[in-house]
């Protein structure tokens, strides 16, 4: 399987760089990763885009709504930096999460070319074909995971910290993991009662 990363629009990567090293520069990002790193030493790796998707919900219907970017110091994931859209449809500087997804979204985007290699090792290279990396989110059940979208299949890999059940940085065929999230996922809110209360 050959994996393909579409290149993020010019407008979100320097959407993306600017913030980055507006709050380095400023010494709002306060990790203990970051704290020794100068905003010059970060640099922007690994663009992917994200989608999201509410459990129970086919594939099909997924949304992209952002750009995630690993943030590295020398070869170490620190942060993860994201753009969004906004109501102009013009690309944004939305976020910098230096939280526990870091580490598990490098962890995951290295399972998948790991993934992709075991497959040509087994000789299913051109069944497998071509697969473009993604990023899903399902909020509801605070799953994300690298999504490699084929034209014939889908594989998920959950990046860690990842919900009861699931096992980080390993393939999932798409159908299973939407599944499990669907059981995982919480019972709707019932109507509002028009009485009030």
């Amino acid at each position: 399987m050959t994996l393909q990363s579409p290149p993020p629009p010019d407008q979100s990567r320097t959407a993306a760089e600017a913030g980055l090293q507006l709050l380095a520069g400023l010494g709002r990002v306060r990790t203990e990763t970051l704290l020794p790193a100068a905003p010059a030493d970060l640099r922007l790796a690994d663009p992917v885009q994200m989608y999201t998707l509410a459990p129970g919900r086919p594939l099909a219907e997924a949304q992209p709504v952002a750009w995630r970017y690993l943030v590295r110091h020398g070869d170490e994931p620190v942060a993860l930096a994201e753009t969004v859209r906004d109501p102009s449809g013009e690309h944004v500087f939305s976020q910098l999460n230096y939280g526990p997804f870091v580490a598990g979204t490098a962890a995951a985007l290295d399972a998948a070319g790991g993934a992709a290699g075991v497959a040509e090792g087994a000789g299913v290279t051109e069944d497998a074909g071509v697969a473009e990396v993604r990023l899903l989110h399902v909020p509801a059940v605070h799953l994300i995971a690298v999504w490699l979208h084929g034209n014939a299949t889908d594989t998920l890999i959950p990046a860690a910290p990842v919900p009861r059940g699931v096992d980080a940085a390993q393939p999932y065929p798409a159908a299973a993991l939407l599944a499990l999230a669907a059981e995982l996922a919480p019972p709707p809110l019932p109507p509002a009662d028009p009485r009030g209360g």
